[in-house]
């Protein structure tokens, strides 16, 4: 295991370092690969007590992740010595990339999904004034902030309103004007589950000279997401929801072709991809304390120091467990569910926010005082979900059943 670190870093001169890759093992499968389903709903592959409605919120961890990261651990308990453990992070990458068809130089590990988006604007010189940025109301609530401090700042952003749980299209075509510099959008959203036709958005955003980010957590690894065929320029996950990581990592995707766009703001050691110091005994001769270069992919732009090794442990099992399964074949299960779920839920006199058509794992319902109404019903029948102060959403994943949402229908009652 070759992982950089402050201890190792004076040592590099002229390493290779590949920006994120900064354990360059080739390890790819978890130590229960073996053991992977080939039907869903999985129960075997978790632990989960009750009901657990709640993947969109956290979702739990599997077994074949609990072994990898069992693995994980053991190794940094005991370094025994000549193990030939490896991490894999270039592995947890790749995987990622072909998951979302994308290339793995295009993709970098960052924190969270906020994190990415933050990068991607200072990397805009945004705040700038007069720059025009689009976003909408079913945008991720913690980026709110951020934009309409952007807009304190001088920034000229533009809020597409939803309307009946969607965001029109030809709502987006009239608030994209020419020279728009930003397009900010939820491929998914968190409020209520609906999606956007991305590749439609970047189609219209790129006529008029626009870059488009979008944040894909309620999208990766249950709902299919072709980067590339998409023409998005950039993307960002954390990976501790349908992606069954953890928190403290995720992935942000920067489209080859819109590098250019870009300003370099961060200079991570993990960005650089060659390093000769020339002040230390036996160095070579310089003008400078050392001479470098950033990779030029997203980790050469974005990647900083280190990282979360244990979630790159859990990602790899976690991310062979979803190859294995499909994503059609899970988007086919949740649907399954949330056909029953918006069923019931409208039976029973509920007022649905997600639209009756979508299909992403998420059912949200608009229901005043929820938290006080709904919330103790739900703990006395062993029910785990999402409610708020005025909306509850539940939302399904592998692992739960036809059953699962009957006991969720028949705990909550009428309206």
């Amino acid at each position: 295991m070759s992982d950089i670190t402050r201890r190792n870093w004076l040592a590099l001169s002229a390493a290779t370092l590949a920006g994120a890759a900064a354990c360059r093992s080739q390890a790819s499968a978890s130590p229960a690969a073996a053991a992977l389903p080939a039907a869903l709903p999985d129960r075997p592959s978790f632990d989960v007590e009750g009901v657990y409605l709640n993947a969109g919120s956290q979702h739990p961890i599997s077994r074949p992740a609990r072994a990898s990261l069992e693995a994980y651990l053991n190794n940094r308990v005991h370094h025994p010595p000549g193990s030939d453990y490896e991490l894999g992070s270039s592995a947890a990458i790749e995987k990622f990339a072909r998951l979302v068809n994308a290339d793995p130089d295009e993709i970098t590990f960052v924190q969270s999904t906020t994190t990415g988006e933050q990068m991607i604007v200072r990397s805009l010189m945004l705040p700038a004034p007069g720059a025009r940025i689009v976003t909408d109301t079913l945008h991720f609530f913690g980026s709110v902030p951020l934009y309409m401090e952007l807009e304190k700042a001088g920034c000229d952003v533009a809020w597409v309103g939803h309307r009946d749980g969607r965001i029109l299209l030809e709502d987006m075509d009239l608030a994209i004007t020419p020279g728009t510099r930003l397009v900010a959008l939820s491929l998914v959203s968190t409020v209520n589950g609906f999606q956007h036709d991305l590749k439609a958005i970047c189609d219209l955003a790129h006529s008029r000279g626009a870059l488009v980010y979008a944040d894909i957590i309620h999208a990766a690894g249950c709902v299919p997401v072709d980067l590339h065929a998409s023409g998005v320029d950039f993307a960002a996950c954390a990976s501790y929801k349908w992606l069954m990581g953890d928190f403290g990592l995720g992935f942000l995707y920067v489209r080859r072709s819109a590098r250019e766009a870009l300003t370099r703001t961060q200079y991570g050691y993990y960005g650089v991809s060659s390093f000769t110091s020339h002040v230390y005994p036996f160095d070579p001769p310089g003008d400078d304390v050392a001479s470098y270069a950033f990779a030029d992919t997203a980790a050469g732009l974005f990647a900083l120091g280190t990282y979360s090794h244990t979630t790159v442990a859990l990602l790899n099992a976690s991310l062979d467990y979803i190859s294995s399964l499909g994503v059609e074949a899970i988007q086919r299960h949740a649907i399954s569910l949330t056909t029953r779920l918006k069923e019931g839920l409208l039976s029973q006199g509920y007022t649905l926010m997600t639209p009756e058509e979508s299909t992403t794992p998420i059912v949200a319902c608009a229901y005043e005082n929820a938290r006080a109404r709904i919330g103790p019903k739900l703990k006395e029948a062993g029910i785990t979900t999402t409610v708020s102060a005025n909306r509850f959403r539940p939302t399904v994943s592998v692992f739960n059943t036809g059953g699962d949402i009957d006991r969720f229908l028949a705990a909550i009652g009428p309206a």
